[in-house]
């Protein structure tokens, strides 16, 4: 890698690329990296780290489907993480796929999210919502957070949050015989219950974090599908359910780990559940590392150099 004049870097493709990370701020005294795809974090000296892991929302569940489990959400919210000169590996979890629509009167699962990870800390993506199949309502999956259970049928539980240490709460549960499924849970509340064929159970609230500088709600969990008024996903990125032949349920939020919303109709697709993230913080003065990313490098000491590749 060769270093020109005008705060530019001259390398080879290989060089450029053999790192990837997310985007760098500073807030105050310290800096922020946010990391919403996997990557590389490389310090070159040993400091202490505050650190948001959050999972990959889980995917709603299609027709009277529940909605998906906010991705599991890790913080440790001191700068008492240590890490020293060497890479550390950050993984992203993708949010899971909304259930499939196989035939009419046929629902299809939401699929789970996929874990996020940096260092030792390993948050596990959301679980997917559950359906309603050939008179059988299925149950939310368990993860990070469990999806919301489907509806109709003799109803159905909604998925654990099954990750240790704990990273999030059940789903909700859906409703027997009638067309209400439950929430998604979230890191900070479970999943509403499903009440009736005109109430389905709202997605559970995920946690807020100030980690970068303004405090976000993260990990919240996708609405389940009813008949009714639609409902809406929890705070934090969760998604908002369909009801029977009105609209359409929104996907849970990228960057904030949010679980799918349920669809209810026939023949509808379910949608899926957001992106996760990782976010790490420390001060800046003494803290040094070096971050690649989409061509340009970035070398930040205590006096915040910066460089851009030619």
């Amino acid at each position: 890698m060769e270093f020109l004049a005008g705060n530019r870097i001259r390398g080879t493709s290989a060089e450029r690329s053999s790192f990837t990370s997310g985007t760098s701020s500073t807030d105050g005294s310290y800096t922020v990296l946010q990391f919403t795809e996997s990557g590389v974090f490389q310090p070159t000296s040993a400091f202490n780290v505050e650190y948001l892991v959050v999972g990959g929302g889980g995917g709603g569940g299609s027709r009277i489907g529940g909605g998906g489990g906010a991705g599991g959400y890790l913080a440790n919210g001191a700068y008492n993480h240590a890490v020293t000169a060497k890479n550390y590996d950050i993984t992203v979890g993708a949010g899971g796929a909304g259930g499939a629509s196989q035939s009419s009167g046929v629902g299809g699962q939401g699929t789970n999210g996929s874990d996020s990870s940096f260092d030792t800390i390993t948050s596990t993506g959301g679980g997917g919502g559950g359906r309603f199949s050939t008179s059988v309502a299925n149950a939310g999956s368990t993860g990070g957070s469990g999806g919301g259970g489907g509806g109709n049928a003799s109803g159905s539980s909604g998925g654990s949050a099954t990750a240790s240490p704990s990273q999030g709460n059940a789903g909700g549960t859906g409703v027997s015989s009638a067309s209400g499924a439950g929430g998604g849970g979230g890191a900070g509340v479970a999943g509403g219950n499903a009440s009736s064929a005109s109430a389905g159970g709202a997605g559970g609230n995920g946690l807020q974090n100030d980690i970068t500088g303004t405090n976000l709600y993260y990990a919240g969990g996708g609405a389940g599908s009813c008949d009714g008024a639609i409902i809406s996903g929890g705070l934090g990125g969760g998604g908002s359910s369909s009801i029977n032949n009105g609209g359409s349920a929104t996907a849970g939020t990228n960057g904030l780990g949010g679980g799918g919303g349920g669809s209810r109709g026939d023949n509808v697709l379910g949608v899926s559940g957001g992106n996760g993230i990782v976010i790490l913080r420390f001060l800046t003065s003494g803290s040094e590392y070096s971050q690649v990313s989409d061509g340009s490098i970035f070398y930040e000491t205590d006096t915040n150099k910066s460089y851009v590749l030619s």
